[in-house]
């Protein structure tokens, strides 16, 4: 399963960009050594997805409600559904007495996100973004 950063990735917005790639890097950290991975690399996982959703879904979907991007409603609801479904990944990996998430499912359900949502669903939105850039420059000159 191995995931890596390429330029065709980029949605040509730094700071977005700059989150992806730390995304892939930690997806593929955990991706390359996936049969050895423990219950604990599991739940560091977890929980640096949890806190990467918040911050990263929150820029994304702010750039887009102020440009007005005609995709937010769509877009938002995929940010939801990782929500929803990292929040069950989490409750079962942190269930008491039980055998924790396994590592193959976390990889598996993490690579098609990346390769799914970043790969276009962000990339439309960016088409979007730099499109609504071009045409302001052009009401400028």
């Amino acid at each position: 399963m191995a995931i890596r950063w390429k330029t065709s990735l980029s949605v040509g917005i730094e700071s977005l960009d700059e989150q992806h790639k730390e995304l892939l890097r930690r997806a593929a950290g955990f991706l390359d050594g996936l049969t050895g991975r423990s219950r604990q690399d599991v739940g560091t996982l977890l929980s640096y997805l949890r806190t990467y959703a918040v911050g990263h879904f929150g820029e994304e979907e702010e750039a887009m409600r102020t440009s007005s991007y005609p995709g937010y409603e769509r877009h938002k609801a995929q940010h939801d559904r990782f929500l929803r479904d990292l929040l069950t990944l989490s409750k079962e990996q942190e269930k008491r007495g039980g055998s924790g998430v396994d590592p193959e499912r976390v990889g598996a359900w993490l690579s098609d996100w990346i390769t799914e949502h970043v790969s276009r669903t962000d990339m439309e939105m960016a088409r979007y973004f730099i499109h609504r850039a071009e045409e302001e420059k052009a009401k400028e000159r």
